[in-house]
């Protein structure tokens, strides 16, 4: 199937009322779209603006799971911690 430049020309409307309009209700369903497409793609050109765009965002992205992710690491050390202390303090003497 392909999909012509109407079509796509939709979806990119579609997807910048999402983003502009915060609809985030509608935001899982958006990238779905979008993912299909990019992964449907071998390479594709991209004016250099866009390029460095799409690496700030890159950018953006990988810290800010990088950021949850050592908090959750953070959170589950504190949980084991508490875990382990709660069965030291119940053990008889």
């Amino acid at each position: 199937m392909k999909l012509t430049q109407k079509e796509l020309n939709h979806l990119i409307f579609l997807s910048e009322v999402v983003l502009t309009g915060k609809k985030k209700s509608l935001m899982d369903e958006t990238l779905q779209c979008l993912l299909y497409i990019v992964k449907s793609l071998e390479e594709v050109e991209l004016p250099d603006s866009v390029a460095r765009q799409i690496e700030q965002l890159t950018a953006l992205i990988e810290a800010d799971l990088r950021d949850e992710n050592v908090r959750m690491q953070e959170i589950r050390g504190h949980l084991d911690w508490m875990q382990k202390k709660e069965r030291n303090s119940s053990m008889p003497s």
